[in-house]
């Protein structure tokens, strides 16, 4: 099919622009109905080995017949209540704990069943106008399919005439980020530890063919056992073996024209660059952990993630990412020119094995560890001895102390801008969008 579109755009029967359009209608419903089919096959995995399980009981046939019919008639509940229509107004709004471009994040109680959770409010006419809508879809999507322990967990999605809302659930022990700044370095034992847990969570992501292109400690959220789960896919593409240049004429022409800063590695310098990294942080979009091929026109692949993974390490280890600048078009020359720039400060004092680790994943996109898969970033020196199969088991670094279940005291405070609630009825003609 898409040979057949390049040659209708090369007899000039069609627009580029259809032709994108095309293709990425086409992606969306092999992508539904390739989730629907995942959907039946693991119910039907699940009835097995239910059915399994109720003939090892030694029960008469007429309560296996009993409780597989109380199964059902629980399991029909059950999609009845997913069918019917969802309001905002079910739910108690108790404090918010992020903002976008186009919308807002808020920790939520549900009015009937009392269940805390993260309720992600975007408004649609913002999402249309700034051309957000694909990647809104492709967020929900991802969400929707990544049932891993290291993926935040998407519960459901609804809509009404002005917003989309996602709700997920709420991880009250805030971002990484803030944890990183509180603790200012880490040592090689506690950054062993978050690491793996992010290697879990982007091969977890890989497995479902997604990169997800905008790894970072801001999207990592930490639970209320101090595990770390990996959250916002607004950026992610699904692979499906393309690789995606996205390079413009604009930014060429930008990239040429910046002088590069030197990197500064003297002790002064350094103790600024902590010192200003917060300021840094709160700029929508830094570029410090993205590839350098990113920038490029050859293309890129799942590798992307693991360079990224590589700048996370450094960051933990000694203070501050290996690219930073106040100025974010400075950051992205020197990571256009990495092997210019790229540094690892002597009084980091890091071990053999983290400095190796750290090397082999920022380089060259062919050299990369970890695109022939996770694994060979596990069998890494950096990870001797590291029992993978019982993370869960271990004890975090940092347990977050809460009040109660719905405590934002590890997030930033926001005020009211916009109410919770929509109107009660339509008052101006928007632009109706469908997710």
């Amino acid at each position: 099919m898409k040979t057949d579109l390049q040659q209708m755009v090369k007899d000039g029967k069609i627009s580029t622009t259809t032709q994108n359009r095309v293709l990425i209608a086409k992606n969306y419903i092999e992508k539904k109905y390739h989730m629907k089919k995942v959907e039946e096959e693991e119910k039907k995995r699940d009835w097995e080995m239910f059915n399994e399980k109720l003939e090892e009981l030694s029960l008469t046939n007429e309560e296996k017949e009993m409780i597989r019919k109380d199964v059902l008639h629980k399991e029909g509940e059950f999609l009845r209540l997913t069918r019917r229509k969802i309001t905002i107004r079910e739910f108690e709004s108790l404090d918010i704990i992020g903002r976008g471009a186009f919308g807002e994040v808020r920790v939520c109680r549900h009015k009937e069943t009392d269940e805390i959770v993260a309720i992600k409010k975007m408004k649609k006419e913002d999402m249309h106008t700034k051309n957000q809508i694909l990647h809104i879809r492709t967020e929900k999507e991802i969400l929707q399919i990544a049932k891993s322990q290291w993926v935040v967990q998407l519960k459901y999605s609804f809509q009404d005439e002005y917003y989309l809302y996602l709700v997920m659930e709420f991880l009250p022990g805030g971002d990484f980020m803030s944890l990183l700044m509180k603790k200012d370095i880490l040592s090689e034992q506690e950054s062993r530890y978050y690491i793996a847990q992010l290697i879990l969570a982007v091969e977890s992501v890989h497995k479902l063919n997604c990169i997800h292109r905008d790894l970072k400690p801001d999207n990592l959220l930490i639970c209320k056992d101090g595990s770390l789960k990996l959250s916002d896919f607004g950026l992610s593409k699904m692979a499906d073996k393309v690789f995606f240049p996205i390079t413009t004429e604009e930014e060429k022409s930008t990239s040429n024209s910046v002088n590069l800063s030197s990197q500064m590695t003297d002790k002064e310098e350094i103790k600024k660059m902590r010192k200003n990294r917060l300021l840094a942080y709160s700029t929508v979009g830094t570029p410090d952990y993205i590839a350098p091929e990113v920038f490029g026109q050859s293309g890129y692949g799942m590798e992307v993630d693991w360079w990224s993974v590589g700048v996370i390490l450094f960051e933990m280890l000694v203070g501050y990412p290996p690219f930073f600048s106040e100025n974010p078009s400075d950051t992205c020359q020197k990571i256009v020119r990495w092997t210019k720039h790229f540094t690892i400060p002597m009084d980091a004092n890091l071990s053999m094995e983290a400095d190796s680790l750290i090397r082999k994943l920022v380089t060259h996109q062919e050299q990369r560890l970890g695109s022939k898969g996770a694994d060979e970033i596990k069998k890494h020196p950096f990870f001797k001895n590291f029992d993978w199969n019982k993370i869960k088991e271990m004890k975090a670094p940092f347990i977050p102390e809460l009040d109660n279940d719905w405590d934002t005291k590890y997030f930033d405070k926001f005020t009211e801008q916009d109410p919770f609630y929509p109107p009660e009825k339509k008052n101006k003609k928007i632009r109706k969008v469908s997710f």
